[in-house]
């Protein structure tokens, strides 16, 4: 391996790989946290909550839905990442 596949590899496959994984994990994570605090939306809504109780929950779910959707961003971030140093290191020759 060359020098600049080399460099390519370290610079965008490596960091980009691990922004994959890591929003990946975390994305999950942030889904089930999601589901979580809808169901618990729900529930209170089926008790008629109060309406301050009701604001509290939605804030909470709202949050979570806002972390997966930028985790979402960061995965494709890091394919975009991937893509450029893979093809990058595809169109490098040998010399």
């Amino acid at each position: 391996m060359n020098l600049k596949r080399a460099i390519l590899f370290l610079l965008l496959v490596v960091p980009g790989s691990a922004a994959v994984i890591a929003s990946t994990w975390w994305g999950i994570n942030d889904f089930s946290a999601l589901e979580k605090a809808n169901r618990n939306f729900d529930k209170l809504v089926s008790e008629g909550a109060d309406q301050k109780e009701l604001f509290i929950a939605s804030h909470k779910e709202n949050t979570h839905r806002i972390n997966v959707g930028f985790d979402g961003t960061w995965v494709a971030l890091g394919g975009i990442l991937i893509s450029m140093g893979i093809l990058g290191i595809a169109q490098t020759q040998n010399k």
